[in-house]
């Protein structure tokens, strides 16, 4: 006894089909060119006995016009215009597919290069850790930064500042000294509050804070157990004075007479840190300029080389070398 033939539906626009009447009442070019081209097609009409079918598909010639050849052999349409327009759709979203395909390829590049992007901003970040007290390497980092990584830096001055205020100061005046990046630090209200209070460096609590403290040749003045302090005198004034010539810090303290003071050349930019009250300073250019504290203070104001006039002795000026 033979075993009988198991059958199954072919599914058309989702609906069971079962006879060459029902595929041509729901002949879907989509559903039938898949089903053709995975060879299901070719299985259900041969379980069903559509020989004469099989037969011709089986004949179908390789190429592109695989859809217009079936609506052939099951005589959905005698007009190749019509063909044609039948089929246009499907060559639509060919295409369509074709392109999205090349736009996930050229989108996973794009990511991979924003990754890389984000990935150097990150790799920067850490070099500034390391170079702690390297001021020439922040300056360097700092125009980095302007031509390299803008648009992240727009985005993430606000945690960039809060990330290092605390541990890495260089970087911050770096960032202050450089033109084209100030602006973010200056122009944001908060940012602009803790320069102010914590940045200005107008005592040596300040400067204690924000400078000396993170540089190892102070912290080791006041370890005992280092080796390296039965060789050196640690005097506290040495040890200050050699922090400030790595980082071109300066200050000057005393009355001018109502002179103005030449504290540096016109060739020498400076930022001013703070100024005394009954102070003022100027450009060493621009004769008829005259600063005072409440225009200095707290803007960080640059200056090609320093002029400087005093009514009193009892507070600094202080500034740093751009």
């Amino acid at each position: 006894k033979m075993a009988k033939t198991i059958k199954f539906n072919l599914i058309l626009d989702e609906k069971p089909i079962r006879d060459i009447k029902g595929l041509q009442e729901n002949f879907c070019i989509d559903d039938i060119l898949v089903l053709y081209q995975k060879e299901v097609l070719q299985k259900w009409l041969k379980v069903r006995g559509f020989d004469e079918y099989l037969k011709k598909v089986e004949a179908i010639k390789k190429d592109e016009s695989e859809i217009v050849q079936l609506i052939k052999i099951f005589d959905i349409e005698k007009s190749e215009k019509k063909i044609k327009e039948a089929v246009y759709s499907l060559g639509f979203w060919k295409e369509r597919k074709l392109e999205l395909e090349e736009w996930g390829k050229k989108n996973n590049k794009v990511k991979d290069i924003i990754s890389d992007y984000h990935n150097s901003y990150d790799r920067l970040k850490t070099k500034i850790k390391e170079h702690k007290e390297d001021m020439p390497f922040m300056k360097m980092a700092a125009n980095e930064i302007f031509d390299k990584y803008l648009e992240i830096f727009e985005i993430d001055f606000r945690y960039f500042f809060e990330f290092f205020k605390n541990d890495i100061t260089l970087i911050i005046y770096a960032v202050l000294m450089n033109k084209n990046l100030r602006k973010y630090f200056l122009e944001n209200e908060k940012i602009n509050a803790t320069l102010n209070s914590a940045f200005t460096l107008n005592t040596f609590t300040k400067a204690e804070k924000q400078l000396y403290s993170f540089f190892d040749i102070y912290n080791k003045k006041d370890d005992e157990d280092c080796d390296d302090n039965e060789d050196e005198d640690y005097d506290d004034n040495e040890v200050i004075e050699k922090i400030q010539g790595k980082i071109k810090l300066h200050t000057f303290k005393g009355e001018t007479d109502g002179y103005w003071k030449d504290l540096e050349v016109a060739k020498t930019k400076v930022m001013i840190l703070s100024i005394p009250n009954n102070t003022f300073i100027r450009n060493t250019n621009k004769p008829k300029e005259e600063l005072s504290a409440k225009d200095v203070n707290g803007n960080f104001v640059i200056l090609n080389g320093l002029l400087y006039k005093s009514n009193t002795d009892q507070s600094h000026i202080v500034y740093m070398e751009v």
